[in-house]
């Protein structure tokens, strides 16, 4: 399955291992128990009480399980343990072989996340996307144009950004681990922690701003970012209609990442010609 298990923090939520399943309890409600194999990706957020063995019956499985907070950081991963490099493991290090390999994959990177960039120019404003398929745009252009729609401040922004990022960065790793990829043998973000799924992302990136725009759109009336200790958080409810957006589009996404992990396949398979 391919559903994904959100932990949200909440006054007297437990979480336990009850063999293949995990058992789910919260003051005052009913406990439930959710099997193992109906999940295919766990985010868990902010402060929960849980047993490590319900850790690792879903890391176990090959499934990663991200803690993030409502700060918008992303706290840790737990990664599945396996002593042995994943089966594609040697085929990857041939776009680090060579400088020209490099950049041929970074050349990649930057046309499709152009292709991302455009396509939210497009929902954003039919004008400047009409102008743009004309003329052209530059990174620089994009990024003037996208300010022009963030209606909150650089903090705020980073709070949203940061949680929208963690949410897409868990999907990406969870993809490429699925498709045996060393998600941390990337080029862009090379020597960096999950580096290949950065560079995903870095094409991604235009979609994970989308989310985050519209977002703090409606979370002035609707009080969804708040500051505490000084700090600005999302609030519970705020967190949840972040989660609702990126659901709602995780299936256009899931088959975005999809076919550019094909694409690294076929990248791979003409550098060895």
């Amino acid at each position: 399955m391919d559903r994904t298990l959100y932990l949200n923090e909440s006054k007297g939520l437990r979480i336990y291992r009850d063999g293949p399943s995990i058992w789910i309890r919260e003051d005052r409600k009913a406990g439930r128990r959710i099997p193992a194999r109906l999940v295919g990706r766990v985010v868990i957020i902010g402060n929960i009480r849980l047993e490590a063995g319900a850790i690792t019956l879903f890391t176990d499985r090959n499934i990663p399980v991200t803690f993030i907070n409502y700060r918008g950081d992303s706290v840790a991963v737990a990664m599945p343990y396996n002593e042995k490099f994943p089966r594609h493991y040697e085929e990857q290090k041939i776009f680090l072989e060579t400088e020209e390999n490099a950049q041929r994959f970074k050349r990649w990177l930057r046309a499709k996340r152009k292709d991302m960039q455009f396509q939210v120019i497009s929902r954003l404003s039919k004008k400047l996307s009409r102008k743009y398929a004309f003329e052209g745009f530059r990174e620089i252009d994009y990024r003037k144009m996208i300010q022009q729609f963030i209606t909150c401040n650089e903090e705020q922004w980073q709070v949203a950004l940061g949680i929208s990022s963690s949410l897409f960065r868990e999907l990406t790793v969870g993809c490429l681990i699925k498709a045996d990829l060393d998600p941390h043998m990337g080029v862009l973000h090379r020597r960096h922690n999950f580096s290949l799924a950065l560079d995903l992302c870095y094409i991604l990136e235009p979609e994970t701003e989308m989310q985050s725009i519209q977002f703090v759109k409606f979370s002035r009336e609707k009080g969804y970012l708040i500051k505490e200790h000084g700090k600005w958080r999302v609030t519970k409810d705020g967190m949840k209609d972040i989660i609702h957006r990126f659901e709602n589009r995780k299936k256009h996404v899931q088959d975005i990442v999809e076919r550019l992990i094909d694409d690294i396949f076929e990248i791979m398979r003409e550098l060895r010609r």
